[in-house]
């Protein structure tokens, strides 16, 4: 009989979650019983403000969709800093595009910003589901020719003024995270991650951001950042 209950709970939560999945792009065009075959072996984890999911180097032997939240995307230079690669929100497949590989390690280390939920799936699902679906083989070229576009975008950007690229990045972070009128940052994030997103000292972003708070443009705290001008941030960019 426990056993039983037990059961009914975890596919309970489990209906939960699959219709929370379907309102995300990359499985709205699939009917529940196609989504679920690709979430085959995939576990819930929750995570903790700045808990760690997996580390680079680590092997890599599962992926994870994010449900809610987020994580940032670390990887270390050769002198040793940190920097921020890419952050990851709801519905965005983290380490799939390493799940073809024989053998692959996590290139970056992925760190949760504010609670976050995912599920963790097993490269075998990858093999077996996944990279034998046409449509979602598809979003997984569409991720990666997106993130080498941001990644050729960020490489120009960084030949700008520092100003620039953090109206650039709060931009980009409200259009990725935000919904039409909020005004704070949804996700917990820090100037040293700021910088760190942006490869610059978090010296000069805290004199810049300092700067702004001033005059009356943003408003921070110790891990929030409200916009209370997105009409000067808009400027800003555009020099």
């Amino acid at each position: 009989m426990t056993s039983r209950r037990r059961r009914a709970k975890i596919d309970s939560m489990k209906t939960e979650d699959l219709d929370q999945l379907k309102k995300m792009s990359l499985f709205a065009n699939f009917q529940r019983s196609e989504i679920e075959p690709l979430l085959e072996g995939a576990i819930k984890c929750h995570l903790k403000h700045h808990e760690v999911l997996f580390r680079a180097g680590d092997a890599a032997a599962t992926f994870s969709v994010i449900l809610q939240g987020a994580l940032k995307l670390v990887k270390t230079t050769a002198m040793g800093d940190e920097v921020i690669v890419h952050f990851a929100g709801p519905g965005d497949p983290v380490a799939a595009l390493i799940m073809g590989r024989n053998k692959s390690v996590y290139p970056v280390t992925a760190v949760a910003l504010g609670p976050t939920s995912v599920f963790k799936i097993p490269q075998k699902t990858f093999i077996d589901h996944w990279s034998k679906n046409p449509e979602m083989l598809q979003h997984i070229n569409a991720l990666m020719f997106s993130r080498m576009a941001e990644a050729h975008e960020d490489k120009l950007m960084a030949k700008n003024q520092l100003t620039l690229r953090i109206a650039k990045q709060l931009i980009h972070l409200m259009d990725r995270f935000g919904e039409e009128g909020e005004r704070i940052l949804p996700i917990p994030i820090t100037r040293q991650e700021i910088a760190d997103s942006l490869g610059a000292s978090v010296e000069s972003v805290i004199r810049v951001m300092s700067d702004w708070s001033h005059e009356g443009i943003i408003k921070t705290t110790e891990r929030h950042i409200e916009i209370l001008r997105m009409d000067r941030i808009v400027e800003i960019l555009k020099g």
